[in-house]
């Protein structure tokens, strides 16, 4: 017996064999790697490497806590060390140890390594406090650095001046200007305590550089945190009264000065001439004008106010932001310049050759004319947006939020239409930098300060594209359908005429039986009857009592019987009107019923009514050649019973008339005897008509006339 391949030894086998392949697998494998202790290391890793969930174990002080977060720096770079994001993942079940670091002590961190939203992080299991320790200086950093956010998580140092603050519950959210970039300095919790005045104040700013992202972590403005309260250190106070601020003539906000306090609050003036309260206005002085962003919301065109404010450079001209208000008089709104859109665009063009031009109407009041192209609703009474066209420019009118026209006046902004606008203009240009230093405006937009600015001169022409479209479709479905019109009136004068036709066909027919039978009756059967009375008279002669006499005159008079009977059946055919009337298969009845004599044979009928496409001169002969029929059937066959049938056979009229008489061979050209001049002229009118002929006949086994005729689908 072989064991080798027993149930039990099988078993055993597999068990050492398994165990044999773990221990191997435990001796070969490779030990893990030792835990990153470096923030440094953590830095460079990619975003992929960073997936791996790399072990750490890193030392050093805390440089920021807010809400269970914290920056960690080991003495040469610091990190973001996220718990919340731990207790989220499941990774840490208590965040109470983090809660209680504050800044300056000194940690142990066990963890692994997060590419975070921005730059990795790491993702801690667990902390220990290890005692306190100073901070690490902060650095300078360049505005490279600064825009690219390369110093995420590192303790920096900038020095700007605060042009805003805003409070939003546990964040104060400073505004500064620092090397000409826009940026945030958001101080944490109670850091905010006993802040002096920061606004238009040069400041030294201590934090945690941690720029903000967008969804594909890239940096888009940056930031600067801090949960210190002595984070700021002002260098130059701001004015005790904005006012106070350098005064400068609106004309020259940006214009060319040896003083580089340009991110510094200033002072100017001039006459409000546009408003969109808690937004922004224009203020013009002279040929000057300038956009002013600011929350005010008591202004009105025609005020003369001192504006505080700060310069904003975003924009193509000079405009002041984050403005306070001071009235000092009132005055009409200068007017309006009326201009075209095109010699709008061109005054603002730039020539190398020619000095700048200052006088250009943006942020100036425009009368203009242009023709509506597109209306942008909110509802239907509420317009935000108006789009014209003047000199192919298309050019947007905005008007205020909230805006309800009155129904009349909706339905009067009509594409097409021309209107004439009264509003601020404000020129576009790219925002790129040209390389011939040119900017010329790429288009330019207003501002309207009511729907009353919007007047329309001259209405929507009646002949619109959508109209045009309507009337277009309209007629050319009137033209298909007169033209289907034309086509079946055509069929049916077609049909008409087919029609009138075969009447005056019919009637010249029926005329000329009328008068061929009124001859026939006035000269032949009248003839034949006068021969047939001096044959009877002669026969009362004496010459009639000669055999051979006798016998001629007998034959004589049979001849002009049979002639004399020929003549009233064919003046009775020509008189027959009830095929003309009924049609042939009421004149078939007839005939049969004429046939049925007493004594004779009887006569049978299974007859259908005949298309009404049958013309008249061929149900005549039809019918003339089932006389001959049942006529032969009647003197020759001594049949005991005819069949007359008259149905129809698919596209087919079938006519037959059968008995059950003596018969004869119809393999013969003609039956045996005298000549059967009826058979010849069924024959004749078969081929004048265009019908198959059919006769079936044997010996002793009856005859059997059938007649096909083709009839065309209706």
């Amino acid at each position: 017996m072989n064991l080798s391949f027993h149930p039990r030894i099988q078993v055993t086998w597999a068990v050492f064999i398994f165990l044999g392949e773990m221990l191997c697998s435990a001796s070969f494998a490779e030990p893990p790697a030792p835990p990153l202790t470096r923030i440094q290391d953590i830095r460079i890793l990619s975003r992929e490497e960073a997936t791996k969930a790399i072990p750490v174990r890193i030392s050093g002080t805390c440089i920021h806590s807010a809400f269970g977060d914290l920056v960690v720096h080991d003495g040469t770079h610091g990190i973001w060390v996220s718990s919340y994001t731990s207790l989220k993942r499941g990774l840490l079940h208590d965040q109470s140890a983090f809660d209680l670091v504050r800044v300056g002590m000194t940690v142990e961190i066990e963890g692994i390594v997060d590419p975070g939203g921005y730059a990795p992080q790491i993702l801690p299991l667990a902390i220990r406090q290890t005692g306190n320790a100073e901070l690490p200086p902060p650095r300078r950093i360049s505005a490279e650095q600064w825009i690219a956010g390369s110093e995420d998580g590192q303790r920096v140092e900038v020095i700007g001046v605060v042009q805003k603050v805003e409070i939003h519950g546990n964040w104060t959210v400073c505004a500064m200007v620092v090397e000409g970039v826009n940026c945030w300095f958001t101080l944490l919790g109670d850091a905010r305590n006993n802040l002096a005045p920061l606004v238009d104040a040069r400041v030294r700013a201590i934090g945690v550089f941690a720029p903000d992202f967008n969804n594909r972590s890239e940096a888009v403005a940056p930031k600067i945190v801090s949960s210190s309260p002595d984070c700021i250190r002002i260098l130059i106070p701001p004015h005790a009264d904005p006012f106070d601020s350098p005064r400068i003539p609106l004309a020259h906000l940006r214009s060319f000065s040896p003083d580089v306090s340009l991110f510094h609050r200033k002072v100017t003036s001039g006459i409000v001439t546009f408003v969109q309260p808690g937004r922004f206005f224009f203020l013009r002085d002279g040929d000057a004008s300038v956009r002013v962003s600011s929350e005010a919301t008591d202004l009105l065109p025609g005020w003369r106010v001192d504006v505080a404010g700060f310069v904003d450079t975003t924009h193509h001209f000079a405009a002041i932001k984050d403005g306070i208000i001071r009235k000092t008089g009132e005055t009409h709104p200068p007017p309006t310049q009326t201009i075209t859109a095109g010699a709008l665009l061109k005054a603002a063009s730039r020539s190398i050759l020619v000095n700048p031009n200052p006088s250009n109407l943006s942020g100036r009041g425009i009368t203009l004319r242009g023709r509506i192209r597109r209306v942008d609703w909110t509802s239907p009474l509420s317009p935000v947006t108006v789009w014209l066209e003047a000199d192919d420019v298309l050019f947007p009118a905005h008007l205020p939020p909230g805006t309800v026209l009155s129904a009349r006046q909706a339905a009067s902004w009509q594409l097409d239409a021309e209107a004439e606008l009264i509003g601020t203009c404000e020129l576009e240009f790219h925002g790129r930098p040209d390389p011939l230093g040119l900017y010329d405006p790429i288009g330019f937009h207003l501002w309207l300060a009511s729907p009353a600015d919007l007047v329309i001169v001259h209405p929507a022409p009646w002949w619109t594209p959508q109209r045009l479209t309507i009337a277009l479709s309209v007629t050319g479905l009137v033209a298909l359908v007169g033209m289907l019109g034309v086509a079946s009136l055509r069929r049916q004068v077609k049909r008409q005429i087919a029609l009138t036709a075969r009447e005056l066909e019919n009637n010249a027919v029926a005329s000329e039986r009328e008068r061929m039978a009124r001859d026939l009756h006035d000269t032949l059967e009248q003839q034949l009857t006068g021969v047939a009375m001096q044959l009877e008279s002669l026969a009362k002669s004496p010459q009639s009592q000669s055999p051979v006499f006798s016998d001629r005159l007998a034959l004589a008079s049979r001849m002009i019987q049979h002639s004399r009977e020929e003549a009233r059946r064919s003046v009775w055919d020509l008189r027959n009107r009830l095929l003309e009337n009924h049609g042939l298969a009421a004149a078939l009845q007839s005939l049969a019923a004429s046939a049925a004599i007493d004594g004779g044979p009887a006569v049978e009928t299974r007859i259908e009514e005949s298309p009404d496409t049958l013309q008249p001169a061929i149900a005549y002969q039809l019918l003339r050649m089932a006389q001959e029929a049942v006529a032969n059937s009647l003197k020759h066959a001594r049949a005991g019973k005819i069949h007359i049938t008259l149905e129809m056979a698919g596209h087919h009229l079938v006519l037959s008339v059968s008995d059950d008489g003596l018969g004869f061979d119809s393999f013969l050209l003609n039956p045996p005897g005298p000549p059967h001049f009826g058979l010849i002229g069924m024959r004749e009118r078969a081929s004048k008509i265009g019908v198959t002929l059919d006769i079936v006949s044997q010996p002793g086994n009856g005859c059997t006339v059938t007649i096909t005729l083709p009839v065309p689908a209706p």
